[in-house]
């Protein structure tokens, strides 16, 4: 059974239904007359913010779509012309937009405020084809002032280095005497000293020690005298000596001076004076020059060779002279020594040959200013003469038996230099008597241990 409740809720569900069934029909019956109203009036578009209107000018043309570099067509020649109008260069007007074209259109750009990217789109072209298009302006060049440049100094010359010089030739091209009375100068230097063991072809000669030193020019004349020598059936070439050095020669001074004091017997300042006959005095050995060369043969007396007559007989036609000659040895005042060999040069050999004419007299007549003595302290220039080696046990030149005989050890290059003789010095109460010093130079170019 129904109570009032409920049909008080039924009748309020009824009406709800009946208003909206009414309300429904009105809506649908008002959506026509809606679409023919926006059909009659278009909704406005808004306006946001503050937009510069820009008026064209209506006697230009259309402005034309977005060009870049790269487009082509009437409507690059357009903005092409429209550019050159306003002062801009794009170059001509060809249709073709390329480097000219957009170079002028960022100009443009530049100086209307714009973006300059080179690209003729929508905001360019709305300014570009404008009354209010700003024409070409120059750019103002500031110079700017060139800094003032400090004052450059004065450059201060560099002193080049001396040239090397031949100090074993004069000035004038001659060769250097020396000998106890025309010493080596002070400031002697070499020129350009070879080592003869890693120079010269152990096929051609033997070089007694690993050391030894001479001029580059003289070995090289060496070489080609002794390779002569080997064409002509003469072998066996050794060289005992070449270039000293003063401390060298000094060493083999003093060495000899104490063998005379210990073995003969002499005071100090007879062994010095006996010395003096078969060892020079630094400073007045050929030796030091560098172009003095000891040649002899392993295990022979080198003055009774057949390789002792060839060269002394052909060594002039490579420019080297014998020396010392039995013949000469007044002039020279040093005995003969047959392996010591100088070169000077052909141009001075070849002459000295023809002529007959030792080192001496060959100065003598060509170059006498060479002969002229400097003055000396008076306690080297006393009235004995002094020689260079050839010692007691035979060595070429090299004191190697004096260093031997005193305990002492013997520098590699020691070859000792020209003998001289006065048969006036020695008494028999000094324990060395004159034949004892002749048989003793005699002796040399030989070697008892057979290396020459």
């Amino acid at each position: 059974m129904r109570t009032p409740k409920m049909l008080i809720t039924l009748a309020l569900l009824l009406g709800l239904v009946i208003c909206t069934v009414i309300f429904g029909t009105q809506v649908l019956r008002l959506i026509p007359l809606v679409e023919v109203e926006n059909s009659l009036t278009p909704t406005p578009s808004p306006v946001y913010g503050n937009v510069m209107v820009v008026t064209r000018d209506p006697s230009l043309p259309t402005p034309p779509p977005v060009l870049r570099s790269g487009s082509n067509g009437p409507a690059v020649v357009t903005l092409q012309k429209r550019l050159q109008e306003l002062g801009y260069n794009p170059g001509s007007a060809d249709g073709a937009f390329g480097p000219g074209t957009e170079e002028a259109l960022i100009q443009f750009q530049q100086q209307n405020g714009l973006e300059p990217d080179g690209v003729a789109g929508a905001a360019t072209n709305t300014v570009l084809y404008s009354s209010s298009a700003k024409a070409y302006t120059a750019p103002v060049l500031t110079s700017t002032p060139e800094p003032t440049a400090p004052p450059t100094p004065a450059p201060t010359a560099t002193p080049e280095p001396a040239a090397a010089v031949k100090m074993y030739v004069t000035a004038d091209g001659f060769p250097l005497l020396v000998n106890r009375e025309h010493l080596l100068p002070d400031d002697y230097e070499t020129y350009d000293l070879v080592t003869m063991n890693d120079y010269c072809p152990s096929d051609v000669v033997k070089i007694k020690y690993k050391s030894t030193l001479a001029e580059k020019e003289a070995v090289d004349a060496l070489l080609n005298m002794l390779r002569a020598g080997i064409d002509a059936g003469m072998k066996n070439w050794q060289i005992s000596a070449a270039y000293r050095t003063v401390e060298q020669q000094e060493k083999l001074f003093n060495n000899k001076v104490r063998t005379y004091m210990n073995e003969n017997g002499l005071s100090r300042s007879r062994a010095v004076s006996a010395t003096k006959k078969t060892v020079a005095e630094p400073g007045s050995s050929e030796h030091q020059l560098g172009t003095a060369i000891d040649v002899t043969i392993p295990g022979a007396s080198f003055g009774s060779t057949k390789q002792a007559k060839w060269l002394a007989e052909h060594c002039w036609e490579y420019g080297f002279i014998l020396r010392y000659t039995e013949e000469k040895q007044n002039i020279t005042g040093f005995l003969a020594e047959p392996w010591h060999f100088r070169y000077v040069g052909t141009e001075h050999s070849l002459i000295m040959r023809d002529e007959n004419l030792c080192l001496e007299e060959y100065l003598q007549k060509y170059y006498p200013q060479a002969l002229t003595k400097p003055e000396q302290p008076a306690e080297t220039a006393a009235p004995e003469a002094e020689g260079e080696n050839a010692t007691q046990s035979g060595e070429t030149e090299t004191g190697e038996s004096t260093a031997a005989e005193t305990g002492e050890e013997t520098p590699e290059l020691s070859s000792s230099g020209e003998e001289e003789f006065d048969p006036g010095f020695f008494e028999p109460t000094d324990g060395l008597t004159e034949q004892g010093l002749i048989e003793e130079l005699q002796q040399g170019g030989f070697d008892e241990e057979g290396e020459g």
